[in-house]
């Protein structure tokens, strides 16, 4: 049988000591773990596992590459959230929304030196940093992008970057050696607060993505002044291709796929960075109430 994606060799640990696990007969991707003991109200508990993915074609799914080109999100073992209605143990489905649980990440990535990266979280590693800024600089100074849409050869050195951030429900991260990368800011209208914008594009619509930054400001500035202060440090947008529809967001950071013209990636930009409150913040079921979701911020977005 040939598997377009998996995620194997789990191996579930509590408290480092194995306990059973049970597939689902109907959902190949889900499973539950026996407890050895009860968790009582008030203790908690480390669960642990291993795990190795296959990664996709990007054309196919939201998760994927398209050559050298990588779109990582929904990688890793995800907990089930659990409210006043009970599990809520979802399948990933290709254009499926997410019910996901809030929590701290601290992910270090491991790759080609000469990758760029945009990923969910605050860059940990200055040397990268540096190398950001200063390929951002390069960018603004010139505009003279080709056509050339060909990857380089990837360098034989690689770099390990580390990302940390608290208070989000998931992680994505997204590499292409072929990047522009240009900064941004934004004030934020009640706190005064600065925050880091990334765009991150290829020479695919370099001639729409060398505006993004204002789009972005925008988003950020008006969704904060209408509903509330953006809440963490950054948000990136990535040009990318995966089979998202417009595009797709994750905590940080955002995919958009091809636009035809500079109001349609604007109209994109805006709505995925929008999702950051709805259901970003919000963390509302958007496979029951998906209103909450798009409904909510397709209007604020419109506005």
């Amino acid at each position: 049988m040939l598997f377009r994606s998996y995620i194997d060799s789990l191996s579930f640990k509590v408290n480092n000591q194995v306990v059973e696990v049970i597939y689902d007969s109907v959902n190949i991707d889900i499973c539950k773990i026996i407890l050895n003991q009860p968790l009582k109200p008030g203790d908690s508990i480390n669960i642990s596992t291993p795990f190795r993915v296959k990664i996709p074609s990007a054309k196919i799914s939201r998760f994927g590459h398209i050559d050298n080109a990588y779109y990582i999100t929904q990688w890793y073992p995800k907990p089930a959230v659990f409210d006043q209605y009970g599990w809520h143990a979802m399948p990933y489905l290709e254009q499926g929304e997410y019910y996901s649980e809030f929590g701290s990440f601290d992910v270090s990535i491991t790759l080609p030196k000469n990758y760029v990266v945009g990923a969910t979280g605050d860059l940990q590693n200055e040397s990268e940093l540096e190398w950001l800024n200063m390929k951002a600089e390069n960018d603004k100074k010139s505009y003279a992008y080709t056509d050339d849409k060909s990857f380089p050869p990837s360098d034989t050195e690689t770099k390990t970057l580390n990302y940390k951030q608290n208070n989000v429900h998931d992680f994505a991260w997204f590499a292409d050696k072929r990047f522009h990368v240009l900064k941004g800011e934004v004030e934020l209208p009640h706190t005064n607060k600065k925050i880091t914008l990334w765009s991150m594009f290829t020479n695919t619509s370099a001639s729409l993505w060398k505006h993004s930054l204002e789009y972005m400001h925008d988003a950020a500035y008006y969704y904060s002044l209408w509903i509330g202060d953006y809440p963490y440090n950054q948000i990136t947008c990535i040009d990318g291709t995966s089979a998202t529809g417009g595009g797709m967001e994750y905590p940080n950071i955002t995919i958009i796929n091809s636009s035809s013209d500079a109001y349609e990636l604007e109209t994109v930009i805006m709505h995925e960075i929008g999702h950051n409150w709805f259901y970003g913040i919000l963390g509302s079921n958007e496979r029951m109430h998906g209103w909450m979701d798009e409904g909510i911020n397709t209007f604020y977005e419109q506005r």
